[in-house]
């Protein structure tokens, strides 16, 4: 093993005590952090809790020194460290991360896959972090090569014969040569590769720079056999489906946008109704209990779970019409779907990462599994992907190979620059019935992405890759990737603005961080203590809002006692009740009608001129640019204007009446006041309604008004 971990700054004790493999993995995941932009990994925990930090992680075979010395050495007697057994467990490596970096609570699930590891343990991270159980993993694999399992790689034949290859007249350089003719067994290496993965939201809020997008990640196991290596086509049922007449209008995004908007309707409806009778249930909770009945406390806690309720279902929508509305469906393709999700189709893939082990089973049964992918999918003919068989560069380190894999489809994506496999001097003629698949010779300079176009793409346009690892032991697994400007392509400009700000600054700190470790030796810090007291820990874990906090004269991150109390009631909060409080006096009075309004922040689009210019006066505009945010400051008048509108019962005028004639303005103290001016004047004399009072009040993601009509 050629890696001096001392050089990355690994402390001496922690070299002389763990398995060489574990220095490969604690290296390898601090660049990991780097490469995001993330020089303390104690920042997570301003963003999550402890316990939303998984670990996912995973080896074929894990700490084989270790096992040499208890197995070989204790032996033969020779001197052997006392807790050498605890450095062969698999998961052992993986500890180490979180015992010197990172210090989470969070799953730890260690997959172990062979060769397929790391894509397994993609798909582990992927299901975790839908499931909801964390926020951030680091996923990967990991494995040293030793003589024990070289040697055995060599009796099953899997592995090239050096003694040949040389007699050959080759070099070690071209032993690996996947898809050729002349390929004979894969060249073996080592080391450890990993992605951070996390939910898109956080990555916004961080500001991390964002390499890929995970569409889709699955394992399959095989059919009955007696062969544990021997390739499987299980992975082929990724592309399950169902043949129908017609294609399901769920695969069209601007038909599921339609439902889901109908659904932010319903939910805005169901929301504005609980708050309006908040205080006929208050009414009836006091008059059958006790004196000491909090009447303020209670429509405090259930206007937050209101609010809650609110973006639960919110989100059970935005999943069953987004990443998982193809699910449980036989007439759509898990792969179809999976693209589908962000308007693409099987025609979009631009490149596929194959295993390519350079052996002459694993090639040509891994195109073939592909090439039926594609034609079943329906993919058009001559629109071939872009082969890439990185292993004829890289040897085949088992565990981490799809990590590697994966690391290079994002370059990829990232460079527009597909590799050729500069050892494929004559690709097998086998290799000609797979017409959905190309393998360059010479590397490539594609056009790069053209996202959201509705023309023809060109033949090099990559938008998104699919790639595939197998490993011993019935291990099929898949995952595609798209391009981050998919995710960027629905911000408004506002989000994706102060998005980049984030990560230029982020990247200019990381740069100064890497610099500076690579010049000392210090890229690798180990943590000394959790980012806790011994005597705060309960209270951290058993508080999921507890946050770190920085230490402005050190630079650190910590819990401190004020960053793990209940937050005090704020404005926000005060503002809610004060409406509540309106609308309970209201009610009591027969010549008052309550009107309530809620709107997302998202909904509405400020960018669009013709919108602001039809429904918002010129005062009104100027205000609102002037706020230290004019998206909540535009949606707070837009929601009050909307609750005078129904206050006012006029008649006639759908949901899309402009509403220029309702202005709300603000008085001295910044209480808003109501305008009314044309149409919405003549209606609230008609009707006779004297007085419109309203109260707007703002959470994280929307504003809630409420209008008080006075006849």
């Amino acid at each position: 093993m050629n890696l001096d971990a001392k050089k990355y700054g690994v402390p001496d004790d922690i070299i002389s005590q763990v398995d060489p493999v574990t220095l490969f993995v604690l290296v390898s995941s601090v660049e990991c952090l780097l490469s995001s932009g993330i020089t303390d990994p104690y920042e997570f925990y301003k963003y999550v809790h402890l316990s939303e930090v998984g670990n996912c992680i995973g080896s074929g075979m894990g700490g084989t020194t270790a096992l040499r010395g208890m197995y070989k050495d204790r032996f033969l007697d020779t001197p052997v460290q006392k807790d050498i057994l605890q450095e062969s467990f698999i998961n052992t490596m993986s500890a180490w991360v979180n015992m010197l970096l990172l210090s989470s609570t969070g799953p730890i699930r260690t997959p172990v896959g062979a060769c397929a590891t790391a894509v397994e343990s993609i798909d582990i991270g992927y299901d975790t972090i839908v499931d909801g159980k964390a926020r951030v993993c680091l996923v990967g694999g990991f494995d040293e090569f030793q003589e024990e399992g070289s040697y055995e790689f060599a009796n099953m034949k899997a592995t090239s014969n050096a003694e040949d290859e040389f007699s050959h007249g080759r070099t070690p350089q071209e032993m690996s040569r996947p898809t050729t003719t002349t390929r004979n067994g894969f060249m073996e290496s080592q080391g450890a590769g990993m992605q951070i993965m996390m939910d898109a939201q956080l990555a916004l809020d961080m500001g991390v720079p964002i390499y890929g997008i995970v569409a889709f990640t699955a394992t399959a196991t095989d059919k009955i056999g007696r062969s544990v290596p021997a390739p499987g086509k299980g992975i082929l049922t990724t592309a399950r489906e169902q043949p129908s007449n017609f294609p399901s209008p769920l695969l069209d995004i601007k038909y599921r946008r339609r439902q889901m908007n109908l659904r932010r309707k319903q939910i805005k409806q169901w929301q504005e109704s609980e708050i309006f009778y908040l205080q006929q249930e208050a009414a009836a909770i006091k008059a059958t209990s006790d004196d000491d009945f909090d009447e303020t406390a209670y429509l405090e806690e259930r206007a937050a779970n209101i609010a809650s309720e609110a973006k639960r279902q919110e989100k059970n929508a935005l999943e069953n019409l987004g990443n998982h509305f193809w699910r449980q469906d036989s007439r759509i393709a898990p792969i179809r779907g999976a693209l589908a999700t962000w308007g693409l189709t099987i025609d979009d893939l631009g490149v596929a990462s194959f295993h390519g082990t350079s052996t002459v089973a694993n090639d040509k049964n891994e195109s073939d599994v592909v090439c039926q992918q594609m034609r079943h999918l329906g993919r058009k003919k001559g629109n071939a992907l872009l082969g890439i068989n990185q292993k004829f560069l890289t040897g085949h380190p088992k565990g981490p190979a799809g990590a590697w894999m994966f690391n290079g489809c994002l370059q990829v994506l990232n460079t527009g620059f597909v590799p050729g496999n500069r050892n494929a001097d004559n690709i097998d003629k086998v290799m000609e019935n797979f017409n959905y698949i190309v393998y360059p010779s010479q590397s490539i300079q594609t056009d790069g992405i053209k996202a959201f176009t509705t023309e023809f793409k060109p033949y090099l346009d990559s938008l998104a890759f699919t790639l595939t690892s197998f490993g011993f032991g019935q291990k099929g697994t898949q995952a595609i990737g798209i391009h981050p400007k998919y995710l960027y392509a629905p911000l408004e400009q506002h989000q994706y603005a102060a998005y980049k700000l984030k990560v230029e600054a982020r990247q200019k700190k990381a740069y100064r961080y890497f610099h500076d470790g690579f010049i000392n030796n210090t890229m690798f810090r180990a943590k000394d203590k959790a980012p806790y007291d011994d005597d705060m820990m309960e209270e951290v874990f058993l508080n999921p809002k507890a946050r770190v906090a920085v230490d402005k004269k050190t630079s650190t991150y910590s819990f401190s006692k004020t960053s793990v109390q209940a937050p005090k009631k704020d404005k926000k909060a005060q503002e809610m009740m004060k409406m509540i409080e309106q609308i309970t006096q209201a009610t009591a009075s027969g010549s008052t009608k309550v009107s309530v309004d809620v709107e997302s922040l998202s909904a509405l689009n400020i960018d669009n001129e013709t919108f602001i210019e039809r429904n918002f006066t010129d005062s009104e505009v100027a205000y609102c640019k002037k706020a230290p945010n004019p998206q909540a400051s535009f949606t707070g008048k837009w929601s009050a204007k909307e609750a005078v509108f129904k206050s006012l019962v006029a008649a006639g005028q759908g949901a899309s009446a402009a509403l220029k004639d309702i202005e709300i303005m603000n008085d001295e103290s910044g209480a808003p006041t109501v305008q009314l001016y044309g149409t919405a004047e003549a209606e609230a004399k008609r009707v006779g309604v004297k007085k419109i009072n309203v109260s707007i009040s703002h959470s994280d993601d929307q504003a809630v008004s409420v209008a008080l009509a006075q006849f």
